[in-house]
């Protein structure tokens, strides 16, 4: 292995974005809630994502061994996506207040750039 430089880190282009999703409201709703509309939603709001210029690179779901409200980490889910500008990103946790889903669910952006040592011919 040959000699490792580490300087100073690169705003990548694309951005890249770790997502966090929390069900905060969530848990006062019914299930017809859910089920006829915050999830009909939810589902509208993610698939639209897809158009904005935005590549989904992966997601995580903490629900296997978690049940309620996040506990100490904060989220029950988030998503991993390469993102094409600040923009972008500041109108993806937009629409979840446009529609409403911000009382039922939180979602935070933190900008970030893929691990040199793993990811550096990106």
């Amino acid at each position: 292995m040959g000699e490792i430089k580490h300087g100073a880190p690169e705003i990548p282009n694309p951005l890249r974005v770790f997502m966090t999703f929390e069900s905060t409201g969530w848990f006062d709703t019914t299930q017809e809630q859910k089920e006829k509309e915050i999830l009909p939603q939810l589902h509208e709001v993610l698939v639209a994502w897809k158009e904005n210029g935005s590549e989904l690179l992966g997601t995580f779901d903490r629900d296997i061994l978690t049940a309620g409200h996040a506990g100490p980490v904060n989220w029950h889910a988030c998503f991993l996506y390469n993102i094409p500008n600040l923009q972008t990103v500041t109108n993806m946790t937009h629409s979840f207040r446009l529609t409403g889903l911000d009382r039922f669910f939180r979602l935070e952006a933190s900008i970030g750039r893929p691990f040199f040592l793993l990811e550096n011919n990106r």
